[in-house]
């Protein structure tokens, strides 16, 4: 059996990708020698969508006490900050292209990456509409700064995170998280929304088996 390939489709602004974050980092620990692990960024907030986070404030703080309860993270009290206040503006695109720009650079973990952005906003409040926010990033992911930023400020790079955008249109993929377990031609939508580490490593290991078991 060749090996399978996991697609996390994601958006750095995603809450519930926040609380989804240690799953999945979870999971690729486990499966990485079965299973080869991408994150796929979302592009959920563009355009029209691109507002401060005033006008979010009411809807969070109503689902933020569940999000948390269900998933276990807990949100940074400068993002609490952030979002008393108020005015950042809520837009995936720079986030996402700093993820086209980091699987440019590197092998390593894109789950990883994925995490640490969300980290970012979520637990230390920081605008991730500002490149000059990513050199801790860049740094903490051993990736030289100065060709990192430079980068993220080329149009080619932008215009990939948009194909990467596609991606999951294409799939039809309507909302994040979601994952997708793809073994050869077969895709598996195993995850549309939060769901707990236990009932993931159930179903990836059912597929898993069954799979191998065909291809003998």
């Amino acid at each position: 059996m060749e090996k399978a390939k996991l697609l996390y489709f994601y958006d750095p602004l995603c809450g519930w990708c926040f609380g989804f974050s240690p799953v999945i980092k979870k999971l690729e620990k486990e499966f990485q020698k079965q299973i080869n692990f991408e994150a796929i960024s979302g592009g959920m907030v563009l355009g029209e969508r691109v507002k401060p986070l005033s006008e979010m404030k009411d809807y969070l703080k109503e689902a933020m006490p569940r999000l948390e309860e269900m998933t276990g993270v807990k949100f940074g009290k400068p993002y609490l900050d952030i979002l008393e206040e108020g005015s950042l503006m809520l837009n995936s695109e720079l986030p996402c292209v700093a993820m086209t720009v980091y699987k440019s650079m590197t092998n390593n973990s894109s789950i990883e990456f994925a995490s640490a952005l969300q980290s970012t906003l979520y637990e230390k409040g920081i605008n991730l509409n500002e490149i000059e926010n990513y050199e801790e990033l860049a740094n903490r992911f051993d990736l030289p700064w100065e060709v990192f930023k430079s980068k993220m400020e080329e149009p080619a790079y932008k215009e990939k995170t948009y194909r990467e955008f596609q991606i999951g249109q294409q799939m039809g993929i309507g909302g994040f998280p979601s994952v997708v377990l793809s073994i050869g031609n077969q895709g598996y939508l195993i995850a549309r929304g939060y769901r707990a580490e236990d009932e993931m490593k159930a179903v990836i290991e059912e597929i898993l088996a069954k799979e191998s078991a065909t291809s003998k």
